[in-house]
C-alpha cells in the first residue's frame, strides 16, 4: 500500500491528469493470472482511492471499472464520501465485468449483471431510491462523470444510453476504428459526444532490456486472447502475432516508440489514455517517471 501511495504522489506531481484503479474480487477470466504478473492481491478500489485522495492534490481519481456487485444505495454513500474526500476529483467507470466468481461468491446472479448495472447508474444519478424513499447524504456532486467500460458494440450503445463516457478497454486498432464509427453514429442520433478512454497494457523499455521478456510474454498472451475474440477485425496476415498487430492493446518499446504509439491512439479519437502498468508494478516508479518525462510531452 505504501508503494501505491508513493506512486500516486509521483503521478500527481509529474503532471498526469488522472489515476485509475480496477475492481476485482477474485482472480479469474478472461486472462486469469496471465496478465496479473502472478499476483492475487486486489485492494478494494474505493478504499484505495480514499487513501490516494489524502496524499494527492490535483489529479483526478477514477475507477476502470467498478463491477455492479455492490448494493446501489451503499455505493452511492461510498462514492459520495469519496467525492467529498477528493473534493470533486472523481470519475466513476462502471462495467459488467467478466467471470461469474465476482458475483456468485457474493450471492448475486451473474446473468442479472446488466440489470444491476442499470440500477447502479440510476442510484448514482439520483442518490434517492424511489422504492425506499431513502435519501443519501453525502451524495456525489452534479459534476460526477460516469463512464461505461467494455469492448463490444453493445458497450458503445450502453455508454451512450447510460453514461457520459466510454472506456474502450483494449481493442486492436482496426476494431477500435470500427467502434468509433459506431460511436459517431450514436453521437449523431443522440446529439451527444462522449469522452473516450482506452487503457493499453504499457511497458516502457529504458534500454537495459529489463522488460524485454515481459514484453514478449505480453505479446503472446494478448495475441492468444485476441485470436479468441470473434468480433475483432484481424490484421492482413489473418492472425494477431506482432506488436504492430496488437496496436491499441499494447504500448511498448523505447520512450520515443511508446510516444509514437500513444500519439497514434490519441489521433484515432481517444480523449484519455490510461496506461495499464500491471505487468511492471515492481518498476512502477521508473515507468511513471519515463512516461511523464518522455511520453507525455509528445501528447501535449
Amino acid at each position: 500500500m505504501s508503494e501505491m501511495l508513493e506512486v500516486a504522489r509521483l503521478a500527481d506531481n509529474a503532471g498526469f491528469d488522472s489515476l485509475w484503479v480496477r475492481d476485482r474480487l477474485a482472480a479469474g477470466a478472461p486472462h486469469g493470472l496471465l496478465l496479473e504478473a502472478g499476483g492475487t492481491t486486489f485492494f478494494e478500489p474505493l478504499l484505495s482511492l480514499a487513501a490516494v485522495a489524502a496524499v494527492t492534490e490535483r489529479i483526478t481519481l477514477g475507477t476502470a471499472v467498478l463491477l455492479p456487485n455492490r448494493h446501489p444505495l451503499r455505493l452511492v454513500q461510498e462514492v459520495g464520501t469519496l467525492w467529498s474526500l477528493a473534493e470533486g476529483r472523481l470519475a466513476i467507470g462502471l462495467g459488467l465485468g467478466v467471470g461469474s466468481k465476482n458475483f456468485e461468491s457474493l450471492g448475486l446472479n451473474y446473468r442479472s449483471r446488466i440489470e444491476l448495472f442499470e440500477e447502479t447508474v440510476k442510484a448514482l444519478r439520483g442518490a434517492t431510491s424511489p422504492d425506499t424513499g431513502v435519501e443519501i447524504d453525502p451524495a456525489p456532486g452534479e459534476g460526477l462523470m460516469l463512464y461505461y467500460g467494455g469492448v463490444s458494440r453493445a458497450a458503445v450503445r450502453r455508454a451512450f444510453e447510460h453514461t457520459d463516457g466510454w472506456i474502450a478497454g483494449r481493442l486492436p486498432r482496426d476494431t477500435f476504428r470500427a467502434r468509433m464509427e459506431l460511436a459517431g453514429r450514436f453521437s449523431v442520433d443522440t446529439g451527444r459526444r462522449l469522452d473516450i478512454a482506452s487503457m493499453p497494457i504499457t511497458l516502457v523499455d529504458a534500454g537495459d532490456g529489463r522488460h524485454l521478456d515481459t514484453a514478449r510474454e505480453a505479446v503472446g498472451i494478448l495475441a492468444r486472447s485476441a485470436e479468441g475474440a470473434s468480433d475483432w477485425i484481424k490484421p492482413p496476415s489473418g492472425r494477431f502475432e506482432t506488436v504492430e498487430d496488437l496496436a491499441g492493446l499494447l504500448i511498448t518499446g523505447s520512450p520515443p516508440e511508446c510516444a509514437e504509439q500513444a500519439m497514434a491512439m490519441v489521433e484515432s479519437g481517444v480523449d484519455h489514455l490510461i496506461f495499464d502498468l500491471r505487468l511492471v508494478f515492481d518498476d512502477c516508479r521508473r515507468q511513471v517517471t519515463m512516461l511523464a518525462e518522455e511520453v507525455l510531452p509528445a501528447l501535449r
